[in-house]
């Protein structure tokens, strides 16, 4: 059967099998839905089964198609990882890249990337990491992105991480706060109301999990789901918050807000690039961790 299978119908089946749809697939693969369906067809005709089934107004895949992608999917990172050693990596050609990464990234980042003359006909594209850490790895896996920028420690063998920057935590009040001016002890800290942050896949928040005191109970006014949200209530309240430095320093001027050392002991934020093992020779990959790198291999955060 091998000598006859053309490889381009296990290249459409992955995708359709990852998107879990016809459509999306056909758009990565910049084919039509009517090609993409008749490539399938013609697929399923040469192994003899059903690869996927109606379900809902989507498709699902069979276990014979669940088989198949178990077999096939390593086999063809293999082979493209083969072509782009042979190739090399070049900015001539189009490519994007998905970098998942979170707010304080996110700001540090774009400005850098916009401002690079050098990405050539490279786009780099940078979305919201996953709050749950299975679905992340699981992204990841599917090629969904290429790499996250992570905070979090993963113990998972099919991975790795290579460190981007350091970052910290700080407290921040409005400028023209009533009581706290240019520095704040632990005392005045727990006598004022807090905007918190929770984040959702540690399930702590974010003072609790930067530190090694064990802290005591705040009186929450609010609690937020961004950091940027977290810091505009700040700058329109006599409330307080912990932030990270980075974006604290990056929109203070523009919202109004006294960026303070914490008055308690904190814990280093160590932001690292996340990447699956099968990629980290990829020609491709390596050169998009070294261009993030760059962008702030002078940038010391931590003072």
């Amino acid at each position: 059967m091998l000598e006859k299978l053309d490889l381009n119908l296990l290249r459409v089946f992955s995708a359709v099998y990852h998107h879990q749809s016809i459509t999306l697939a056909a758009d990565e693969m910049g084919m039509t839905q009517p090609g993409v369906s008749g490539l399938l067809k013609r697929l399923q005709n040469q192994v003899g089964c059903q690869l996927f089934i109606r379900s809902g107004r989507g498709i699902a895949p069979t276990r014979q198609a669940q088989e198949l992608i178990r077999q096939i999917d390593p086999a063809l990172v293999q082979i493209n990882n083969a072509l782009e050693n042979l190739e090399g990596f070049s900015t001539d050609r189009p490519h994007k890249f998905v970098v998942y990464a979170s707010e304080p990234v996110m700001m540090k980042l774009l400005p850098l990337m916009q401002a690079d003359s050098t990405l050539g006909n490279v786009t780099i594209e940078l979305h919201p990491t996953r709050s749950d850490e299975a679905q992340l790895m699981e992204d990841l896996n599917q090629r969904k992105a290429d790499l996250a920028i992570e905070f979090s420690n993963h113990s998972s063998s099919s991975f790795f991480s290579e460190k981007l920057f350091e970052d910290e935590m700080c407290i921040i009040a409005r400028k023209g706060h009533p009581r706290i001016n240019g520095s704040i002890s632990k005392a005045e800290y727990y006598k004022e109301m807090h905007i918190t942050l929770k984040l959702r896949r540690e399930q702590a928040y974010l003072a609790d999990y930067f530190t090694t005191e064990s802290l005591e109970e705040r009186v929450v006014a609010a609690e937020c789901s961004s950091l940027v949200w977290q810091m505009s209530m700040v700058s329109v309240s006599d409330s307080i918050a912990c932030m990270t430095k980075s974006l604290a320093d990056e929109l203070a001027d523009k919202l109004g807000i006294q960026v303070l050392r914490a008055p308690f002991s904190t814990v280093t934020i160590q932001h690292q690039l996340f990447v699956h093992n099968r990629d980290k020779k990829n020609p491709a990959n390596v050169w998009l961790r070294n261009k993030l790198k760059s962008y702030l291999a002078n940038d010391n955060l931590v003072e």
